[in-house]
């Protein structure tokens, strides 16, 4: 199967390594991410205002663009997959109102019309985590695996935008499963914390650094405490914030140590036998750990 993929902004700036080990599993486990040809920003966060019809044209541009992919694609289905859970909350939500509202729709494919492009509102958004538990399924994945995680401790951390909100939550927003899941069919222990959709300060690391670095305390000690010696994201954002905002507790004699923060792509990668290149995303680096399980 393959699935019309959407990578957005930061898989191609500031997460390449999300990217690059989520299309070579993708591959091992017949669930092909194929890059759309052509695309545009998301929009970043879906607009809360109801009748705001002109922060729905990026979106919607995207489904239509997505739609005409898979048109070109064999073995597919209705389908535009996301990695980054900004992009996938805003597509979901957006996706679900057009198909709503007949009227919208109208006004942004009027919209469209210079690009030659018209969105039929039949198109699914979904998560790739969604993919691997709904149609590859964690029994499929434990067949793939060549190197258990055996001695990692990983806290699943969602964030806010996977599970908020209930129009593009992909998992029970109280009790998610879905991380804890892929954690446990490749070989890795799951570590119980109250933090998992904890926010992580989001954009405020750019002017109110001291919100981000009390919440970044709060959820890598919150980690530690409960003995987990690793955390995996599916967010950009919040690898960044998590990662990033550790060294400077650090620096600034705040914490002692540090944990490391994974993609859950990457430990896939490991899991599945794939090389990794490099770990040049990373502040805190994640070598130490893996060598001294024999990981790498």
């Amino acid at each position: 199967m393959k699935y019309s993929y959407f990578p957005g902004c930061n898989l191609k700036t500031n997460a390449k390594e999300y990217e690059h080990t989520a299309v070579e599993v993708s591959k091992i486990l017949d669930a092909e991410l194929v890059e759309m040809p052509v695309f545009n920003c998301c929009g970043t966060v879906h607009s809360m205002v109801s009748d705001n019809t002109m922060r729905r044209v990026a979106p919607v541009r995207i489904l239509s663009r997505s739609e005409e992919h898979q048109k070109e694609l064999e073995d597919t289905k209705n389908t535009v997959v996301t990695l980054c859970s900004m992009c996938s909350s805003t597509l979901k939500v957006v996706n679900e109102e057009v198909k709503e509202d007949e009227e919208m729709l109208q006004k942004i494919n009027w919209q469209l019309e210079r690009d030659n492009l018209k969105y039929s509102g039949h198109s699914e958004v979904k998560h790739y985590l969604e993919i691997l538990r709904d149609e590859v399924g964690f029994e499929e994945i434990i067949k793939k695996v060549k190197k258990q995680l055996k001695g990692m401790k990983i806290a699943s951390y969602y964030g806010c935008m996977l599970l908020h909100p209930d129009k593009a939550k992909i998992d029970d927003s109280e009790t998610p499963t879905v991380m804890e899941s892929l954690t446990l069919a490749l070989g890795g222990e799951v570590v119980d914390w109250p933090y998992f959709k904890t926010c992580c300060g989001s954009y405020h690391v750019v002017d109110k650094e001291d919100i981000v670095n009390n919440q970044v305390l709060k959820i890598t000690e919150g980690a530690k405490k409960r003995g987990a010696n690793a955390i995996i994201t599916a967010c950009p954002l919040c690898a960044y914030n998590l990662d990033s905002q550790q060294v400077f507790l650090q620096k600034k004699g705040v914490i002692k140590e540090t944990i490391p923060v994974f993609y859950f792509t990457q430990l896939m990668a490991i899991a599945l036998g794939i090389k990794l290149k490099n770990f040049e995303d990373h502040h805190v680096d994640p070598k130490p750990l893996l060598k001294s399980l024999g990981l790498i």
